[in-house]
């Protein structure tokens, strides 16, 4: 069972995006995240991107820098086949995919 923050008790099987959401909202970067839930950062960027996809997260302002966000459009733009391998040194892994949920989002929100 994960404690955090007032929260003694498991929010159920399946849900783990939706506890994502809470600590994220709660304030927890994605290492405390990791930590609190006993799972990787690479995981909590998955679930993250997830969440972007399914429209439940709309401000990641905590998560990605519109640096990071920009680089990872361009080299994905330069070099698709090659952009976790070129990325690699560069981010945390999963944080890439964050960055393709985003550009997902906001093509779905200027189609509307």
């Amino acid at each position: 069972m994960r404690k955090f923050k007032g929260v003694a008790e498991p929010l159920g099987a399946g849900l783990s995006h939706e506890e994502t959401l809470l600590l994220l909202n709660a304030g927890y970067d994605v290492g405390e995240i990791a930590a609190t839930k006993g799972i990787k950062e690479r995981t909590v960027y998955g679930h993250i991107a997830g969440l972007i996809r399914d429209g439940k997260l709309s401000d990641f302002s905590s998560v990605i820098t519109r640096e990071q966000y920009l680089r990872v459009m361009a080299v994905a733009k330069e070099s698709p086949e090659e952009m976790y391998t070129i990325l690699a040194d560069e981010m945390p892994p999963g944080l890439p995919g964050v960055a393709l949920a985003i550009s997902d989002y906001l093509l779905r929100q200027k189609d509307k």
